[in-house]
């Protein structure tokens, strides 16, 4: 089950399973959700880099509305 709904803001973490890295979190928005996907969950917008991913559930974590 999805975790998340397109237009959903959340924070994107690039290496959540690194230790060096799991703090680094993005704030970025549900653009689709990919059910057809074998590997990828969903596509998302990153509004640091501009650019559109597709990610993983275990690399998004919920949002505070206070972060935007």
């Amino acid at each position: 089950m999805m975790k998340y709904r397109v237009d959903d803001w959340v924070l994107f973490c690039p290496l959540p399973d690194v230790e060096l890295f799991k703090d680094e979190r993005y704030a970025a928005v549900v653009l689709e959700i990919l059910n057809d996907d074998l590997f990828y969950d969903y596509k998302i917008y990153v509004e640091q880099t501009q650019k559109t991913k597709k990610v993983r559930q275990h690399q998004l974590f919920p949002a505070s509305n206070s972060t935007y």
